[in-house]
């Protein structure tokens, strides 16, 4: 093979790791000489590459034009190229690969297109070598010359020259840089808001460690964006100690400053991919639609670590299709708050010797109370623990369970547990309310369950600016596993999530309490799964209680049962479920329901009628 083409017509991550081919080449056929297509933006990453012969860039706007395509087309057909490889694979670059009269035209395997090709390959779905698709996929278009793909050099390069390295040096020195400290370059804004961590999420990383660490602070960013960057510097007090003049004046420039750096902490991005190839260790910051697994090179080992919102939020990626999170990024951004990072980085800076006065390894939570209340849960309160093991605080008031509840409780760490004797449901929840010291409380009974769905909408809440003060949550009622569409519960919804301080339960209701909110009150989307008719036996005991409780507040109202309450209420509770409320079209779940309230209804007054002839005994 004599000659080699490179098409990477993008920006500087992508021109970065498709270099490394040039350099694979030259180890499987020593005498190529190679050429690179690229962008004129991110010609600095490239250039003194001594696996490239040529470089052949062009303004991106510019190749739009059919003219300037087709011109560039004749120039690198003219050059009887051997070998092309298009990792590109795009409109323009198929264009060129079309054009050329190459032997060897190797791509992806994508449809239509692949024609044109001699040889397509199928992408990786997962990384297998370098820890990042983006390496793998691009070493696998050498498959055609060599099987064997652990013996290629996965790593990218930049190439400075001595005199490029010592200008940066004396640039840094001239605007108060302190060798004998360490230099830590963040990277505060990605190339677009929606690569960008929300900008006082970034001012609360860098105040943390301005406080924590003894080092040099630079900022990096593209000149453009000066007016975020003033932003973030309002929200930080000791700004004295950021050096922002020092950016570079190209991407030469700015890789031979990050050759003094000692760690880049910054969205992930070009940043990020030039130091990796410069050898520095890295923490990247990805945005909530980018993933490890196509841009987390070379994190296999402690020099380059990052965080992404799948580390604390796996679950959004259930309910939450990319494309949304291109849209709107930022309520997915929220979600990624500093207090989740800076024990991360922490780590990454002492892994990497750069010691903090204060290492923080606590790693702290949404500022949310989850309670409930309990009395013989043992078949939900594990569930329960689990689903809201996101929050804060979990506090569980009991009842002096007889089960196995307490001690399946004590098999967890953090959990705040008390024990409290029963004497009705809006006096024992007004007290695990008072216990409650986070922002935001969800009160959920234990036989209720939050899906993917709904755990996501209220994450969001709480990392949003909304003024609302509580919120009702629609249910969808299961009886024995299977969802019940009708039978009175089909618009059936509670408050379960409040401000603290903002809601109590009144106590005039014994039973059926109502929460009392003091504000405003939205209603989310989702619905939480709502599984209390299990076990029909059960269900049947607790409705019980619940008669019990409500005749013993309707005997203190004074209230007296008559025929009426006594044999026609009962039927009518029947009636209204099993007709009114649609429960027929449930089937045989909807009438035993039906029959189960209207049973609910009788006993409620038996024992009312009870109550009042034990006091005239």
């Amino acid at each position: 093979m004599k000659k080699a083409l490179i098409i990477q017509n993008k920006y500087v991550g992508d021109v970065l790791v498709a270099s490394t081919l040039a350099k694979n080449l030259h180890k499987l056929f020593p005498n190529i000489s190679v050429d690179i297509v690229c962008y004129n933006k991110a010609i600095g990453v490239v250039e003194h590459n001594p696996y490239l012969r040529n470089i052949i860039s062009f303004d991106d706007n510019e190749l739009k034009k059919i003219g300037n395509l087709l011109k560039l087309s004749s120039q690198i057909r003219k050059e009887n190229y051997d070998i092309i490889l298009d990792p590109y694979a795009k409109l323009q670059s198929r264009i060129i690969v079309f054009r050329s009269k190459a032997k060897f035209k190797i791509s992806y395997d994508k449809p239509v297109f692949k024609y044109i090709y001699s040889h397509v390959i199928k992408e990786y779905e997962e990384p297998k070598y370098s820890c990042c698709t983006s390496l793998d996929d691009r070493m696998k278009l050498l498959s055609p010359f060599e099987p064997n793909f652990s013996e290629l050099d996965y790593q990218t390069d930049i190439f400075l020259t001595e005199n490029e390295i010592q200008l940066a040096k004396q640039e840094l020195v001239e605007n108060g840089v302190d060798f004998t400290k360490p230099i830590l370059i963040f990277g505060v804004l990605g190339s677009e808001e929606n690569k960008s961590l929300p900008l006082e999420y970034m001012a609360t990383l860098v105040n943390h460690f301005i406080e924590n660490v003894d080092a040099n602070f630079l900022f990096n960013y593209i000149p453009n964006q000066q007016a975020q960057v003033d932003v973030i510097l309002e929200h930080i007090p000791k700004k004295s100690q950021i050096i922002t003049s020092v950016l570079g004046k190209n991407v030469r420039e700015f890789a031979a400053i990050l050759s003094h750096a000692d760690a880049v902490i910054a969205n992930e991005g070009g940043a990020i991919n030039m130091a990796k190839a410069m050898k520095k260790p890295t923490f990247s910051i990805f945005s909530p639609h980018k993933f490890r697994r196509d841009w987390g090179c070379y994190e296999n080992s402690y020099k380059h670590q990052s965080f992404h919102l799948e580390d604390v939020y796996p679950e959004v990626y259930n309910v939450t299709s990319i494309d949304e999170l291109l849209k709107k990024p930022l309520p997915f951004y929220q979600l990624m708050s500093p207090h989740y990072m800076i024990p991360v980085i922490e780590r990454f800076l002492a892994d990497n010797h750069i010691p903090t006065t204060k290492l923080d390894l606590h790693y702290p939570k949404n500022k949310i109370s989850a309670v409930l209340i309990t009395k013989n849960e043992e078949r939900n309160i594990e569930n329960f623990i689990r689903d809201f093991s996101f929050a804060e605080e979990l506090i569980i008031v009991d009842s002096f369970s007889s089960d196995r509840t307490i001690e399946l409780i004590r098999k967890y760490q953090n959990i705040r547990l008390y024990q409290r004797i029963f004497d009705n449901f809006a006096a024992q929840k007004n007290y695990a309310l008072d216990k409650a010291t986070q922002d935001w409380i969800l009160f959920f009974d234990a036989d209720e369950q939050l899906n993917d769905e709904l755990k996501v909408e209220l994450l969001k809440k709480v990392h949003s600016n909304s003024t609302i003060d509580a919120y009702f949550i629609k249910r969808k009622f299961y009886f024995q596993g299977k969802p019940m569409h009708f039978s009175g519960w089909q618009n059936d919804r509670a408050i379960r999530m409040l401000r603290r301080g903002k809601g109590r339960y009144g106590e005039n209701r014994k039973v059926h309490e109502i929460m009392q909110i003091q504000g405003s009150v939205g209603t989310l989307e989702h619905k939480l799964d709502h599984f209390s008719l299990e076990n029909v036996d059960d269900y049947i005991k607790k409705l019980d209680l619940y008669a019990k409780l409500k005749a013993k507040e309707l005997h203190e109202n004074g209230k007296v049962p008559n025929v009426f309450h006594l044999k026609i209420k009962p039927i009518f509770r029947f009636v209204h479920h099993y007709i009114f409320r649609l429960g027929i079209l449930d089937g045989k779940n909807g009438y035993i329901i039906a029959k189960i309230y209207s049973n609910y209804v009788s006993k409620r007054y038996a024992y009312l009628k009870m109550y009042i002839n034990r006091n005239k005994s």
